[in-house]
Formats: structure tokens, C-alpha cells, sequence
């Protein structure tokens, strides 16, 4: 078994340590939030960390209303233009804190009066002591070169975090979570089976929407960078505005489709790229997309805001199964380092 595959398999245990060490934080970050009257939120992240950052961004828009924009870090580190955050709460998300860009742009927007929060898991890093608030994701030392149960345990704090500041809360509780993603640990030979089945899969689409989007961006980074796939992800609807045009006879196009509001988006857009002769490769809990579907994974339903969790659980395990049916060990992804240092 890889490093990967067993710290992915440890992800449950992750996010029940961020839900048990951050609640009193996050409470105090969202009073502070109300107090200043701020309305808008940006966030500022790379790589998984930025993925999870577009999680808590449809999350946050969703249930609360609240404005949420992602912050370019050339945008300061390169250009040098100070952009004048004093009514914004800066999110600033990176798994080892030393994120060289990241941090430049924190303690820009903090000279400017923004209320600067970091989310990382060294709670002795740059980024942990120039915030203000510091969420500690916990996940311990990372053996793996990829980001493993980082990007779970980054999920439940930015859960947790937009719940606190919304006005409505989600209708989940968190902390029924963890069991669903115990229960679906259970399952991992279906997927090594499924990643056997479909390991030759390379230059393809990825698809899905809403708050599953985040999700289908990491699935993207995990298999380039442990398997050297090239993939592309798409909401369902943005695909529609042109991308379409690439479907011939023989694409690829792995779908990430939920029973949810979009189901419906999901059916049409699988019978139509069925109808233009593309391969589908799904993971659905929807019969429709299923038998339409050339190999599918069936997915456990977990309506609303269980999904994002559940799927994350499933692509995690599938790209570490696809790396290990090819041969490649993923725990050393070629000309990549732990911590990658941009500005």
C-alpha cells in the first residue's frame, strides 16, 4: 500500500481532529466578522489548498449570501499593486504556511486594514503568526509528496467557517460526516476495480457543478501529478459555452453526478454526449447516468452537503488506485516537491 493511498485512507480521522479543535476559533472569527460589518471575503490559495478555497466559495455565496472573490497573487507580488482589502476578511489557505506568494499577499492586505484569517497545518509557520486567526488543520506530518488528507481536513474547517459566518447554517451536521466516510472506506476494492477498469484514461474532460466543482478540480491535480494525466474540468453548464465543440467519437468524459439539484443537467448531459460518441466514466448515484454511463462507480447517496465529502473520498481513493494499476508509485510524483514555493 502507498504512503498516499494510507493517508487518504485516514481522512475521517483528520476531519473529526478539525472539528474538535476548531470550533472555539472559528466562533471568535465570525463575531469579529460581524462586529467589523464586513461583506466581503476574499481568499488567496494554490494548488489543493485553492480547491478547497472554491469549495467555501459556493458554500459561503450559497448559504450566506456573502460575496466571496479569489484574490491573484502576481497581482502584488509581481505587478506590486496594493489592493485596498480594509473592508475584507482575507482567507488565506496553504497547507505548509510557507507558501511565498501567499504570505506576501496576507501581509499586504493586513497593512491595509484587511481582518486576516489563516487555514494551514503548521501552526509555527510564516502565514499561522501574520494572521490574525489561525485555523490549525491538524492532519499531522504528510509523508506524501501530494496533498492527501489535507484537502478533507481543509473542506471541514471551510464547512465549518461558512456555516459560522452565514446568517442561515447548512442543514448538515458536520459531525455526522466522518461515519459516512468510515462506511465508505468499506467499499475501496469496488474502487481499486473501478481504477483498474479505467487506468488507460488520459487526455479527458472532467465534469460536474455546483459544490462539486472543487471536487473535480482535485481529482484533475491528483492524476496529473501521481499518474501523469492530462485532464481538463468543466462545470456541466460552462462546458456548454464552446468546449462541447471538442466531442467527437471516442472522448473521454468522467462525470461527477450526484442525485441533487443538478440531476437533471446530469441526464441530458450524459444522453447527449452519448449521442456524440464520447466515452462517459461516472461517478453517480442517478440510475439514469448509469446505464448510460460506459463504466460507472455507484456512489452511496448523500444529498446536499454530504456529497462534496463522499466524492472527495471516492476521487482520493481512485487516483491512488489508477496510480498503483498502472505501476507508478505515487508517493513521488516526478519533479515535485512537498512544499512548492511561487511568487
Amino acid at each position: 500500500m502507498s504512503v498516499m493511498l494510507n493517508e487518504f485512507l485516514s481522512a475521517p480521522a483528520a476531519m473529526r481532529k478539525v472539528i474538535n479543535n476548531n470550533k472555539k476559533v472559528i466562533a471568535e472569527i465570525a463575531e469579529e466578522f460581524k462586529a467589523r460589518k464586513i461583506t466581503n471575503i476574499t481568499t488567496v490559495a494554490r494548488g489543493t489548498s485553492d480547491n478547497a478555497a472554491t469549495y467555501f466559495k459556493y458554500l459561503t455565496e450559497a448559504i450566506g449570501g456573502i460575496m466571496v472573490s479569489k484574490f491573484s497573487p502576481s497581482i502584488n507580488t509581481i505587478y506590486g499593486s496594493v489592493v485596498n482589502l480594509k473592508d475584507n476578511m482575507l482567507l488565506a489557505i496553504s497547507q505548509s504556511g510557507m507558501s511565498t506568494d501567499t504570505l506576501m499577499v496576507a501581509e499586504s492586505a493586513k497593512k491595509t486594514g484587511a481582518l486576516v484569517i489563516g487555514v494551514t497545518n503548521n501552526p509555527n509557520s510564516p502565514l499561522a503568526k501574520v494572521c490574525d486567526y489561525y485555523i490549525d488543520l491538524l492532519v499531522d506530518e504528510e509523508a506524501s509528496i501530494s496533498a492527501t488528507k489535507t484537502f478533507v481536513a481543509e473542506l471541514t474547517a471551510m464547512y465549518m467557517l461558512a456555516n459560522k459566518l452565514s446568517a442561515t447554517s447548512a442543514k448538515t451536521n458536520i459531525a455526522l460526516i466522518p461515519p459516512l466516510l468510515d462506511a465508505f472506506i468499506t467499499l475501496k476494492d469496488d474502487i481499486r476495480l473501478f481504477a483498474e477498469k479505467t487506468k488507460h484514461i488520459d487526455n479527458f474532460i472532467i465534469l460536474s457543478r455546483g459544490l462539486l466543482q472543487s471536487v473535480t478540480n482535485e481529482l484533475s491535480l491528483k492524476l496529473m501529478e501521481t499518474s501523469n494525466k492530462f485532464s481538463r474540468p468543466f462545470s456541466t453548464c460552462e462546458f456548454m459555452h464552446g468546449p462541447i465543440s471538442i466531442v467527437k467519437e471516442g472522448t473521454i468524459v468522467v462525470m461527477l453526478a450526484p442525485d441533487s439539484e443538478f440531476s437533471q443537467e446530469f441526464i441530458s448531459m450524459a444522453t447527449r454526449l452519448s449521442l456524440l460518441g464520447a466515452e462517459i466514466i461516472a461517478f453517480t448515484d442517478i440510475p439514469e447516468v448509469r446505464k448510460i454511463a460506459k463504466f460507472s462507480l455507484d456512489m452511496p447517496s448523500g444529498r446536499g452537503m454530504e456529497s462534496p465529502f463522499i466524492y472527495t473520498m471516492a476521487v482520493e481513493l481512485y487516483a491512488a488506485y489508477v496510480a498503483e494499476c498502472l505501476g507508478i508509485n505515487p508517493d513521488t510524483p516526478r519533479n515535485r516537491k512537498k512544499i512548492t514555493i511561487t511568487k
